[in-house]
């Protein structure tokens, strides 16, 4: 998988700052709070109604829709990949490999959708809370098949590994079981 980054830190906020910055800079009453739980606090003048926190909500919400899907095929591959023994665990090793290249964009993620929950809360707004549930089930969302990736591609690892060594085990009773027998109906030979 090529190495893009999907999601930058404040990548959503830094679209919407972009949208509304030409707009107003009069900061009304109960959107100066938020500030102090910003990476960028400068950046919130603009910030001054319902209208910008939805778009900031909705980019958030967009990206990580996105990382779901992909997350979503991952997680099926690591569904339909075979764990027999004779197979290679380089499939499995590839898909965690691929997984671990998204880690940083869900990272960042994690860490806007936490400030905009912050800021968010910090308003004035009434009816906040509906965008603020939306993103954390997005985010228990991406955790969850993050989880499953990672239990199903370890579990699978696993089955590879023990049924491997299981299978050289009784390759060596068998050689231990024919050395014994051909020692003890040798002298019978002689």
């Amino acid at each position: 998988m090529k190495k893009t980054s999907l999601y930058k830190k404040h990548q959503a906020f830094d679209i919407v700052h972009k949208q509304i910055k030409n707009n107003s800079k009069t900061v009304t009453e109960g959107f100066d709070a938020p500030k102090k739980y910003h990476h960028d606090p400068d950046k919130l003048e603009g910030f001054t109604n319902f209208k910008a926190y939805i778009q900031w909500a909705n980019e958030l919400h967009s990206s990580s829709t996105q990382l779901i899907s992909l997350l979503r095929d991952l997680f099926n591959k690591s569904k339909k990949a075979p764990s027999s023994w004779y197979e290679n665990k380089k499939h499995l090793n590839n898909i965690l490999e691929e997984y671990d290249e998204l880690r940083l964009n869900l990272e960042n993620l994690y860490d806007d959708i936490f400030e905009f929950q912050n800021c968010m809360l910090a308003t004035s707004i009434n009816q906040k809370h509906a965008e603020i549930q939306a993103l954390s089930d997005q985010v228990r969302y991406l955790t969850t098949l993050e989880n499953k990736i990672i239990e199903t591609c370890n579990q699978k690892l696993y089955e590879i590994g023990s049924s491997r060594i299981t299978y050289a085990n009784l390759f060596v009773a068998l050689v231990a079981l024919l050395i014994s027998l051909f020692s003890l109906y040798s002298p019978c030979f002689d």
